[in-house]
């Protein structure tokens, strides 16, 4: 992966997400169909529901230590 993700294309980042398990390289906040979020890191230690997209995209930053 180069220094700035914005400029990998999206197969050499999903390459670079898959080839580190273990570590916090990607979270997601996917809609279900009972209207909450599935929230997920590939460092497969986290996995949570959340009530909205923002809450979910909240927990991630909580996750990776972005956010206090």
């Amino acid at each position: 992966m180069s220094d700035n993700v914005m400029y990998d294309s999206p197969t050499e980042f999903m390459h670079d997400v898959t080839g580190d398990a273990g570590v916090c390289m990607a979270q997601s906040v996917i809609p279900r169909d009972q209207g909450d979020y599935l929230c997920a890191c590939t460092c497969e230690k986290w996995e949570v529901i959340a009530p909205s997209r923002e809450e979910g995209l909240r927990l991630a930053r909580v996750h990776t230590g972005s956010l206090d």
